[in-house]
């Protein structure tokens, strides 16, 4: 690995992408990057669906046939190439989301490139709603990287609290927050009690906003406006530092934990059985995690907004 990173220049792009255009998206995408880069950014994040332009939840014509002809093979897709060349060309760590298949299944995913090209993440949406085909997404984890633990949400994941909560128990440090349209202040004040919750930063990166928020709830940065980069420091560890680090008992120094962690290991996994278990016929998503008959008519009845939208 390498040497650690103490202070992240992050660079936040908000685009808003065309559906299907690939070729144009990536150009904008590239530009913006650039612009990130030349005022010093380390790391670039933009949205979610930035390849495809979010085309199965945004075009309600979308047929599976057209969707496999755009989706990205892992590590070989034409644009993930594109994407790593372009990180390891500025030695940035890159993040952006895209349309992946595997096994002939759609995912709503976002990959992370190193500032050698090498692939260091990728993570597939678990909460596709109204997304036609998209199979959800198997696992929420953490990755570490020179600038501490990370993990991902994609959009609606950020709904569901226990999303958080999984990457808190595993010592995630940065959640990055892909988000396409939805979302506003009510969303922002919302994710600063999941960042205190699980003291790490949240980054979010729409196509319309961004934000960047600390482990202590503080707004450090929120902007509403499309087009654009906006650049946010973090100091990784600071807040580490500032806390009172408490070792646990009949442990080494190496295994204290920073104060506000102290509550993950107070809990009772012998009471948590119900959360586990499906929430019954009105769940959107069955215990294997696939579309619930409820869910299939709620992407059906969200085509169909969208065919009336366009008349």
């Amino acid at each position: 690995m390498r040497n650690p990173v103490y202070r992240l220049n992050v660079g936040i792009i908000t685009m808003e992408a065309d559906p299907w255009e690939l070729e144009k998206n990536f150009e904008r995408l590239e530009k913006y990057t650039r612009e990130a880069v030349n005022r010093r950014a380390d790391l670039v994040i933009a949205p979610e669906a930035i390849l495809d332009g979010y085309a199965y939840g945004a075009d309600p014509e979308a047929e599976f046939k057209e969707l496999v002809s755009i989706a990205q093979k892992i590590p070989d897709g034409q644009y993930l190439q594109k994407g790593s060349k372009l990180a390891k060309e500025l030695k940035i760590y890159f993040i952006f989301g895209f349309l992946q298949i595997s096994n002939n299944k759609l995912y709503n995913s976002v990959v992370m490139f190193d500032p050698e090209g090498e692939i260091v993440s990728i993570y597939s949406k678990v909460h596709p709603k109204n997304e036609s085909f998209i199979t959800p997404g198997e696992e929420l984890k953490v990755t570490d990287t020179p600038f501490g633990k990370i993990g991902f949400l994609i959009c609606s994941d950020r709904g569901v609290t226990d999303n958080f909560s999984t990457l808190g128990v595993q010592g995630v440090q940065i959640i990055f927050l892909p988000m396409d349209g939805a979302g506003g202040t009510e969303n922002i004040d919302a994710l600063r009690y999941k960042a205190m919750d699980n003291h790490c930063w949240i980054v979010v990166a729409n196509t319309w906003s961004c934000a960047l928020i600390s482990p202590q709830g503080e707004i450090i940065s929120q902007r509403y406006e499309c087009e654009c980069v906006t650049l946010q420091r973090i100091d990784v560890h600071s807040h580490l530092a500032e806390e009172t680090e408490t070792q646990v008992p009949n442990e080494s120094s190496s295994d204290s934990i920073s104060e506000p962690r102290r509550k993950f290991l107070a809990r009772r996994p012998d009471l948590y059985k119900p959360l586990i278990e499906s929430p019954g016929e009105n769940a959107y998503f069955d215990s294997k995690g696939q579309p619930t008959e409820k869910e299939i008519k709620s992407r059906k009845s969200w085509k169909n907004s969208l065919r009336k939208k366009k008349r």
